[in-house]
């Protein structure tokens, strides 16, 4: 945009701006507060009529009810395989957990075996987190064989001829 107080090219001065409304291009002094008009009164509400029928839902059918998926069957060998894994981890201290882990491992391979050949079985999960405790407790019951083996071995051999010599 141009500046007014610049002359144009063919050295006219261009036209004034127009003043701004409500404001006199003389001095700035005591102007007269604007009027305002009185405000538009709004028209009563609309009345408006009886609703209208459009049709009963026997004419239309009844409304379609949409619920969830209908659940996918649990496999009986993934939750045994999940129940002996847990029983395995909880009772570590007595003979139990041996046997446990055994079951939780067999039952959960035959579990994924037999949810892998049926699609529509669920419980792969479960039968993982069996296979998972079974292997865990096995490891641990092995390593608890082996250092006590190790340990009779080593300090065994040197303290049960004193023992039974006294």
């Amino acid at each position: 945009m141009s500046d007014p107080r610049i002359s144009g090219p063919s050295g006219q001065q261009p036209p004034a701006l127009p003043p701004a409304p409500g404001s006199s291009p003389a001095y700035p002094g005591p102007q007269t507060p604007p009027t305002y008009a009185a405000p538009q009164q709004y028209a009563a509400p609309q009345q408006y009529g009886a609703p209208q029928q459009y049709g009963t839902p026997q004419q239309y059918g009844a409304p379609q009810s949409y619920g969830a998926a209908p659940a996918r069957p649990t496999s009986g060998l993934a939750v045994a395989a999940l129940v002996c894994g847990i029983a395995g981890v909880v009772l570590f201290w007595a003979l139990l957990p041996m046997l446990a882990s055994i079951a939780a491992v067999i039952t959960g391979h035959m579990a994924l075996g037999q949810i892998r050949r049926t699609p529509g079985l669920g419980g792969r999960g479960m039968a993982i987190a069996g296979l998972v405790m079974g292997y865990l407790m096995i490891g641990v019951l092995v390593f608890t064989i082996v250092s006590t083996l190790i340990g009779l071995v080593v300090f065994g051999a040197f303290t049960l001829p004193f023992v039974f010599a006294s």
